[in-house]
């Protein structure tokens, strides 16, 4: 199933499937997507599902629909394509695609090699996600399914976020400066992960949240 990742000025907002059919996008409340903005016309644009393949189709707008930076009328999506309506972004994202290479601005999600019975996840438990919300790997989502997962550039800025009996924290591994966490850099210490926390690391904006 299909599904936008609502994002405005980098921070993830919301996320929404897409209907098999027709899903419509815009300001007024008839809209399957609602975004209650005055840069969104009442009824902006929609996506049509026709045999498998979703089709953006702009709805005459009044500031237009462009995708991945280019201004269309009808558009073919696919997966990981940026759909820009007023100020807002949503990151289109099926779950029939190939498994995304990695992001060419050097972005990195390298989990650490532990012993299997160290990542075991219990019965019932909620797993940690960490979704990137900006740069080329925007919409890639990392799960946090080992005892340890390192983000960031080598020998730029590197943090783990590890997973623990309460949760998960976020510690600095290099790089001259830390981690930013909800816009305010973390300490010395691990520093605990709650869920919709906003993480920037090496001028990557990402999402932490519970699946």
């Amino acid at each position: 199933m299909a599904k936008l990742i609502l994002s405005l000025s980098g921070n993830y907002i919301n996320e929404f499937q897409l209907k098999p059919d027709v899903t419509r996008i815009g300001r007024r409340p008839h809209n399957e997507i609602q975004v209650d903005h005055l840069s969104i016309s009442g009824e902006h644009a929609l996506i049509r599902c026709m045999r498998g393949e979703y089709v953006i189709e702009d709805q005459r707008s009044t500031n237009g629909t462009a995708v991945n930076g280019q201004r269309i009328v009808q558009c073919k999506l696919n997966d990981g394509d940026q759909i820009r309506i007023g100020k807002h972004v949503f990151t289109f994202h099926t779950s029939n695609a190939a498994p995304r290479p990695a992001a060419a601005d050097g972005f990195e999600a390298t989990q650490l090699l532990v012993p299997p019975t160290s990542a075991a996840r219990p019965k019932g438990a909620r797993i940690g996600v960490v979704r990137v919300l900006t740069g080329s790997a925007a919409g890639r989502e990392v799960e946090l399914n080992k005892a340890s997962t390192t983000l960031g550039k080598a020998g730029q800025q590197v943090a783990s976020i590890g997973r623990r009996s309460d949760g998960y924290a976020i510690s600095h591994v290099e790089g001259p400066k830390r981690p930013l966490v909800n816009n305010r850099e973390i300490g010395a210490t691990p520093h605990p992960l709650k869920e919709e926390d906003l993480i920037e690391l090496a001028g990557v904006k990402m999402a932490f949240f519970y699946r």
